[in-house]
């Protein structure tokens, strides 16, 4: 299953999304500019070699990891799985998890991460799209989550919040997604 995941963020040094097969999400995120996975997010630079990111977004990124997902060396100081960012103010993110981890304990981790992105980016970002994939899900554990038509998984769309005034400061458009239907796009 992890396979898939691999074939996602297959040239993991690289930061061209024309070479990861992540049009297996959505054709269009092969145009977005600037891709991450298993790089530290402050390193990634805007033309002007200008962070995209304030530089203690890593930091914080851990900090969150400590919170939800527990002791961050067992992680090996995952941050999203892949995260991909173009100059129009849109970031996928896409978390993979393993066989038998359930999805729906999860679903937060999308926003959360979407918070700190949008938080750090210093307003470059308020479009979200969010992906979590993996094998094992208890719809019941979802609210205001729509199952698609005719397929497999979920969609959700929630406003992004600025924690201390309630102010919607961007959007995040979420998808569960099973790694057997990925693998079907493939085939």
């Amino acid at each position: 299953m992890h396979r898939q995941e691999h074939s996602l963020a297959e040239k993991k040094d690289s930061d061209e999304t024309s070479e990861h097969d992540i049009w297996l999400l959505n054709e269009e995120y092969q145009y977005y500019d600037y891709i991450a996975s298993d790089k530290a997010l402050s390193s990634i630079r805007l033309p002007d070699n200008s962070p995209f990111f304030e530089q203690d977004i890593d930091e914080r990124m851990e900090e969150l990891l400590r919170r939800f997902k527990g002791n961050v060396e067992e992680n090996n100081l995952k941050r999203p799985d892949i995260a991909i960012l173009n100059k129009e103010g849109a970031a996928v993110i896409v978390e993979f998890k393993a066989p038998g981890v359930s999805m729906d304990n999860h679903v937060a981790d999308l926003m959360e991460y979407s918070q700190l992105l949008l938080a750090k980016s210093n307003g470059k970002l308020q479009q979200f799209y969010g992906y979590l994939i993996g094998s094992t899900l208890n719809p019941n554990r979802l609210s205001h989550w729509i199952k698609f038509s005719g397929r497999n998984g979920y969609f959700s769309t929630a406003q992004i919040k600025e924690p201390g005034t309630n102010h919607v400061v961007g959007e995040l458009r979420s998808e569960i997604l099973f790694y057997e239907d990925l693998i079907s796009k493939t085939s």
